[in-house]
Order: C-alpha cells, then structure tokens, then sequence
C-alpha cells in the first residue's frame, strides 16, 4: 500500500488504539539484554579445506628445502663457472617468488602483487623446463648428466621440476579460489555490520524519507499517513525482543506508487505490514484478494501487501517473510475484520497485529541477522 509519512495532527474523531504487549505470551518471555548477531566479524585470514592446508604445506615445505638446496649449490659453484652460477640463482630466485606469492595470498595481504609475483613464477618456471626439454632433446647424452646439482641428473631434476610447477599451480588456484571468496565474504559482512550499526551503534528504528501531507493530498494519502501513525507505537512495543528492529517506508520494486509501511526484522524473518484507516463495517478479505465491505465488493479498496512483499523477497530465499495489513476505525463505531484461509496476507485489528507478529518474531527474537536487516534497510523509500 501506498504509505504517507506526515507531520498533521490526528483527527480527534479517529480512536487510538490502546494495546498493550504485556497481555501476550511472547511479551513474558525473559529476554536477553543483548542480541545475537550473525555474521559475527570475519578474521582477516581465510579458512582453508583440510586439503589445501595439506597440499600447502607440503608446497612451502618443498619448495622451501629447494631454495636451501640451490642456494648451497649456488655459494659453493666455481666463480669460473658462471653459467652455473646463473642457472643455480635464477632457480633460488623463482622459487622464492613462488613461496613468497603463496605465503602473501595465505594471508589475504597485497593478494594483487602476489597473483603477478605467481605469474611471474609460473612463466619462468615453463620456460625453464622448456629450455632443459630442448638441450636434452638435442644431446641426449646430458640427459644423465650432473650439470645443476650432484644429487640428481638433468632429467630427472627436471621431472622433479616439472612436478613441483604441477603442484604449485594446483595450491595457488586452490589457494586464490578460496582466499578470494573469503575476502568477497568478508567485505559482504563488513559492508553489512556498517550499514545495520551506523557509527557502530545499534539503531533500532530505521526511518525513510517522509512523504509530506499538505492541503493538495488526496483523502486515500491523508488516510495513509494517519494509519501509518496509529500503527508505529503498537509496533514499537517488539522492541522488547532484543533481535527486533522496525524499519519504515519499505521501497517496491518496479512499483511508483506502491509502498509497504513498516518492515519488522528479526533474525532472517521479516514481517511487511501495511496500514489502512477503513469507516465502521464488516469486512472480509476473500480468496482472490478482494475486499468484501457488508456483503458488497468494494472495488475502491486494495491490501497488496502480499504481492508487494513477494516482488521483495522472490531472489532471496534466505529470508522468511509474511504479511499483515492492519486496519484501523475512522470512527469510533464496530468494525470486524475476516481473512480467507487461503489468503497470503492476514488482514487484522491492532490487537491482533502486536499478537500475531509477535509470536511469529519470538522464535528469533533474540537474533540479528546482518544481511536480512541490511536488505530492508537498504529496500526503504528514498
């Protein structure tokens, strides 16, 4: 429903309603001083898979003994042997970038330098073993040959090498897969724990921008904004339940003028309310959402909460919502209210509003989910 957020005084022929929580179960319940916030802070160091950690470490632990390995061999070459020498440094050298891009991306630290360190190595690594295939290829005879270090011949020092570049490149994309989707998480949690507790502060009602009423409103907008009104105390009575925040003015999508009035968060449930402000009379919300006044259809009267809620809630089967409308008199005079079963919204009086919303919330009364509360509060009127 279209929502009004205004600053006109209420008519003093419009009864306020009078509930109070204490009177329902829910509201009896002990609860907790504090909430329970989910996600909690993430750390900055990315869980890994018992098989990355494994595969990782024999990495490190390979790679580390073949730097200690070529760099004997460098220190002890012939100064006369440059050619040597060279080979010897350039292998250290690789292998060290490789043990240093694996160990920066382990910590999610310059994760971007630590991709180009690794392409480096890889790069060089290929072409390294490229260029010993040819001079085996083109002399057989060294294939046997000690010519880098004594412990092995050339070919199998390069079957070694081979299988070291294998194994690197499947830590590193192991590795790299896991780390960036921590850091894709943990931004995600960030971006959501800023928007919930603004200044690191918890908020527990969020506003929406207000919709001024002046004398140039139609009656259906006055109405609005008077309902609206009448219905943020009785809600404001959840916040007992620590987990509860009531967020106002929910936004929907592709609709101009279709508005939901108060959200009211708890854990991943959600519950869309809508206010209206109906003259005395016997109401009844059908099946196929229509709205029988005294045995006669009112074609002037509309409750699209639920479809407004479906429309929010269709690509994020996260969260768990329902839908209320709840109707306030205009006069001071009966008016019932009754709600097909197969209908999606419940159609209420503000009694049975702060009831049933509250036994609904109750089970996660004490629970703040980051991400269901960001979405709402991101989905208010702007």
């Amino acid at each position: 429903m279209n929502n009004a957020w205004g600053n006109g005084t209420l008519g003093q022929s419009i009864p306020v309603p009078v509930v109070h929580s204490d009177q329902f179960g829910w509201a009896r319940n002990q609860w907790a001083d504090q909430p329970v916030v989910w996600p909690k802070s993430p750390p900055r160091v990315a869980p890994l898979t018992v098989t990355t950690h494994v595969l990782l470490g024999l990495f490190l632990i390979v790679g580390l003994a073949g730097v200690i390995l070529y760099l004997i061999e460098y220190l002890e070459a012939s100064a006369v042997d440059s050619n040597r020498q060279l080979v010897l440094g350039a292998i250290v050298g690789d292998l060290a970038i490789a043990l240093i891009a694996a160990t920066l991306a382990r910590f999610n630290f310059a994760v971007g330098f630590a991709r180009v360190l690794f392409l480096f190595f890889a790069v060089t690594a290929v072409l390294g073993l490229a260029c010993g295939v040819l001079v085996i290829v083109r002399d057989h005879d060294r294939a046997f040959e000690f010519e880098t270090i004594p412990q092995l011949a050339n070919l199998p020092l390069l079957i070694a090498g081979a299988v070291f570049v294998v194994l690197a490149i499947v830590v590193w994309r192991s590795l790299i897969t896991q780390v960036s989707s921590f850091a894709h998480w943990r931004g995600n949690v960030f971006t959501a724990l800023n928007t919930v507790f603004p200044h690191g502060r918890r908020e527990r009602v969020f506003a929406s921008e207000p919709v001024m009423i002046d004398e140039n409103s139609g009656e259906l907008e006055r109405r609005l904004a008077v309902a609206e009104r009448l219905t943020a105390p009785l809600l404001e009575q959840l916040l007992r339940m620590p987990g509860v925040t009531i967020v106002q003015g929910i936004e929907v999508p592709g609709s101009r003028t279709t508005h939901v009035g108060h959200a009211v968060v708890a854990g991943n449930q959600i519950a869309f309310i809508d206010s209206l402000l109906w003259a005395p009379g016997e109401y009844v919300l059908d099946a196929w959402g229509r709205v029988v006044r005294d045995g006669k259809i009112d074609e002037h009267i509309n409750v699209t909460t639920a479809l407004a809620a479906k429309r929010l809630t269709e690509d994020r089967p996260q969260l768990i919502s329902r839908s209320w409308a709840v109707v306030h008199r205009l006069a001071d005079a009966p008016l019932t209210i009754a709600t097909a079963p197969q209908n999606s919204v419940h159609v209420v009086s503000p009694e049975d509003l702060l009831r049933e919303v509250g036994e609904w919330l109750a089970p996660v009364g004490e629970q703040v989910d980051a991400f269901a509360l960001q979405f709402a509060i991101n989905s208010r009127l702007k």
